[in-house]
């Protein structure tokens, strides 16, 4: 049991479940972020080890290393 009654099922059920959104505030969050990103304020490029794409479309790189 929680801290307040509830058992361990209701409450794993609850976070699977989620909370409903509202696709208004979704879409204003959305096109606020594009602004940003396409206003060039975040100039930082993805890390190699953040992108998670599969490696057949990640852009190439060397296959071994140079000496």
């Amino acid at each position: 049991m929680g801290e307040n009654g509830t058992s361990l099922d209701a409450l794993l059920a609850l976070a699977v479940r989620g909370v409903p959104v509202d696709p208004e505030a979704e879409g204003r969050a959305v096109a606020a972020y594009r602004a940003v990103r396409e206003g060039g304020a975040h100039g930082a490029r993805t890390r190699r080890r953040d992108d998670w794409r599969p490696r057949e479309q990640r852009r190439p790189g060397r296959e071994f290393k140079e000496s």
